[in-house]
């Protein structure tokens, strides 16, 4: 065990000392479960430790996003034509005193990614918008400049086939995405938006003791949620969907996948003697508790230059 264990913290150093910005780490052996250090703000400060010591990391990051600025882009409104690059336009999206007007200032704008002569899309479409490209702007606002850090959550990528309102034939395939001490997002495929956003209910089976015996790193190792919905599921309410908050995030999807935050109190449990607060909350707490053991422990200690 104490070699597992040192096998275990040897991983997460090796992660933080030579993963790529974006890459994340995989904590089960069948991809279910993953962790990024911008989701945790004790592990934002360790990299941003680790790049004062080695620039290396974020200096390529900057370099991918600096390549932005020589591609190209055209805005359009009250016919005329503005040409700018997509590293401006993701700059722009990220200001935080233009993300709270963004549809009202923007609704008559157009872009075009491929020439001046179009073809355009809104600019509020947000079709433009690259998840991944994105998020590494994500990360070079927090670890350069101020930006919100995060209490402890963990990334997942658990692919669910839900019965919707009880009916076996009406089906809606999602993912759950991540998972939070408040809730859990789940990403919705574009041509299922109408289908969910007007349920009263998904059903979802999981293996819902997987969640229950987290207790070290090797079992989460051996995390398996797929599950039989005949004996343990959950039951989303419908109405969560439909709460502002989800509807006015999902206004800045690009309309290939929506993502919906679903609070635990929205959530029933069927097949375990735990509430959802009991069964989701403890376990990413209890994955929090495994990570600040691993973080303090001696043999954690961030490289120098």
């Amino acid at each position: 065990m104490a070699n597992s264990k040192k096998a275990r913290v040897g991983e997460l150093k090796n992660y933080f000392e030579e993963s790529d910005l974006d890459k994340e780490l995989q904590l089960s052996d069948n991809g279910q479960l993953k962790f990024h250090w911008a989701n945790w703000n004790k592990s934002c400060l360790i990299q941003r430790e680790n790049i004062l010591n080695d620039s290396s990391k974020i200096e390529l990051l900057e370099k991918g996003l600096e390549f932005l600025k020589s591609y190209p882009i055209w805005y359009q409104r009250n016919l005329e034509t503005v040409k700018s690059n997509l590293y401006e336009l993701y700059t722009s999206y990220l200001d935080p005193r233009l993300k709270m007007t963004w549809h009202t200032l923007q609704s008559n704008t157009q872009v075009s990614l491929h020439h001046e002569s179009g073809p355009y899309i809104s600019l509020t479409s947000m079709r433009w918008m690259d998840k991944e490209t994105y998020s590494l702007f994500v990360f070079k606002k927090l670890l350069t400049s101020y930006f919100p850090l995060r209490d402890f959550r963990v990334s997942a990528d658990i692919e669910l086939t839900g019965e919707v309102d009880h009916c076996p034939l009406s089906r809606v395939d999602l993912r759950i995405t991540q998972f939070s001490k408040k809730g859990i997002i789940i990403a919705i495929n574009g041509h299922s938006f109408e289908k969910v956003t007007n349920c009263n209910d998904i059903k979802l089976p999981l293996n819902l003791e997987s969640f229950a015996k987290i207790k070290n790193r090797e079992d989460v190792l051996s995390f398996n949620a797929s599950g039989d919905a005949h004996e343990q599921y959950i039951n989303i309410h419908g109405s969560s969907i439909r709460r502002d908050g989800n509807l006015e995030n999902a206004s800045f999807s690009n309309g290939n996948e929506y993502f919906f935050f679903i609070p635990y109190s929205e959530i029933e449990v069927v097949g375990s003697s735990q509430n959802t607060h009991q069964l989701f909350g403890h376990f990413v707490e209890m994955l929090e508790t495994i990570f600040e053991s691993e973080i303090s422990n001696d043999l954690f200690i961030p490289k120098a230059a």
